[in-house]
């Protein structure tokens, strides 16, 4: 994903003059393993139904046509509760899909900060077939495998997207996390300290959604070693470590919650579901992870349901 900022012309007090945007570039990538839902994530962000009134978030415009596909991807597969096909594994890095999106954050929200700056979230990011992560332990000389984690040490940050039902893998996951670290502390490419956001997935399940907002506790009560992995890492003083949750699909209810999908299937690999009432069709924290990978900070507004 490569993530920048430009103007916004807009200001908590309608007296005072514009603000410049928020500076600096990032350059971003997502990874997971098979069926973590990364283009669930990009279609429900590219899509943002039902938005909450209350969101910091103002809109999320897709840019380009490919962007469009991924919205239209959105709309005629999850809103007829279809399952999304997979991301092709053959296509080489030239082929990989590459999303761009708009995301703007309100006034009011923007100015949390402190700086009295707005800000805009310009995201492109390329879908990558889950294979390539679990490559990692198995394939070496791969050219594929090469370009895709030349183009991994290219980030400044990276989103881990990983199923939180598919803790069974804890071991597999630490293994390959290990293996893509040491890539790039090996690449020769001088970059400032990187970020890297462990981003639990399908938190509309229940065992999940208790845990929501302790991201931390849950992801390192379910995933001891890969978090583990990521904090060894955290403190050799090569980048930071982030912990969050998502969903892509939201839940039904409040006093009584249940998840927001129809469990098609659940094993070691995780859990496969479609969604469930479309008009009620609403995730949550989906921007949260890209916020923190962009400056460094947590929202807390972002953090909310």
């Amino acid at each position: 994903m490569d993530f920048f900022r430009r103007k916004k012309n807009a200001s908590p007090d309608a007296d005072a003059p514009p603000s410049e945007p928020l500076a600096g570039d990032s350059t971003l990538r997502i990874i997971g393993d098979r069926a973590s839902g990364k283009t669930a994530y990009l279609a429900s962000l590219a899509y943002w139904p039902n938005a909450n009134a209350e969101s910091p978030v103002e809109s999320v415009t897709p840019v380009g046509e490919e962007s469009q596909e991924l919205v239209e991807k959105a709309r005629d597969l999850l809103e007829q509760g279809l399952e999304l096909e997979p991301t092709d594994l053959n296509a080489d890095i030239d082929e990989v899909k590459d999303y761009t999106l708009s995301i703007s954050l309100k006034d009011r929200f923007s100015w949390l900060r402190g700086e009295g700056k707005p800000v805009q979230l310009n995201v492109s990011c390329k879908d990558y077939a889950g294979e390539f992560f679990s490559d990692l332990l198995y394939k070496s000389g791969d050219s594929r495998l090469e370009d895709y984690l030349e183009d991994c040490c290219l980030a400044t940050g990276l989103l881990f997207l990983v199923d939180g039902t598919t803790h069974r893998k804890d071991r597999d996951y630490a293994m390959g996390m290990e293996k893509f670290l040491m890539e790039l502390d090996r690449s020769q490419i001088d970059l400032q300290r990187r970020r890297i956001a462990l981003v639990l997935s399908k938190c509309e399940q229940s065992e999940l959604w208790v845990n929501r907002h302790q991201p931390q506790k849950l992801a390192k009560a379910r995933f001891p070693q890969l978090s583990s992995q990521l904090e060894i890492w955290s403190r050799s003083g090569n980048g930071s470590v982030d912990y969050f949750t998502t969903s892509a699909f939201g839940i039904l209810g409040k006093r009584y919650p249940e998840p927001n999908s129809k469990r098609l299937r659940r094993s070691r690999d995780g859990t496969t579901s479609v969604i469930k009432k479309p008009k009620l069709w609403r995730p949550f924290g989906l921007v949260s992870p890209i916020y923190w990978l962009c400056t460094g900070e947590r929202h807390r507004e972002l953090d909310r349901d």
